[in-house]
């Protein structure tokens, strides 16, 4: 059931570096922890979720973050980042921006917040003329698909992605703009 209390989003700045890989490593363990060896999930985060990769990522002019946050206190719950797409050559065109990460706690899910995200980003990605937002999500993140699905998306093709030794086959989706 999904938390009463409002969610705030707000947008990051190189400041918000620290708290952004806070949540960024939480909920990465929440959504992936079963699904994704336990080493290779923490080594994953101890790599990708530091505060300079996020510092790294907000220094890039394409490169947008919100925060969701609770009270008291502007707890994190979730957050979302637009940025250049990493991907396969053969999935990219002009013009082509990624939602690189789009993620909430999951007793926050069912609160709007994150369709408050996927409308920032939306509103985001088209602000910077983009032609398309590409996404990629894991092939048992069946939730994500669905919500993804119901905003515009659908698949147009794959990617292997590797965490640790485990390689993960990847769909990729699209929305055009």
């Amino acid at each position: 059931m999904p938390i009463a209390q409002p969610v705030i989003l707000r947008e990051c700045t190189p400041a918000d570096a620290s708290t952004l890989a806070l949540i960024a490593a939480a909920t990465l363990l929440e959504s992936f922890a079963g699904l994704v060896p336990g080493d290779a999930l923490l080594a994953h985060c101890a790599k990708n979720h530091i505060p300079a990769a996020y510092i790294s990522h907000l220094e890039k002019p394409e490169t947008r973050a919100w925060l969701a946050e609770v009270s008291p206190g502007a707890a994190p719950v979730g957050y979302a980042m637009l940025t250049v797409p990493d991907f396969p050559t053969d999935l990219l065109q002009p013009g082509d921006l990624e939602l690189r990460r789009i993620y909430l706690f999951s007793k926050f899910h069912g609160s709007g917040a994150g369709r408050g995200m996927m409308e920032l980003a939306i509103a985001s990605a088209r602000h910077q003329q983009a032609k398309r937002l590409l996404l990629g999500v894991h092939p048992d993140n069946l939730r994500a698909i669905a919500f993804y699905r119901r905003n515009g998306f659908i698949q147009i093709g794959t990617r292997t992605f590797q965490v640790g030794a485990s390689t993960f086959v990847d769909p990729v989706f699209a929305l055009t703009l």
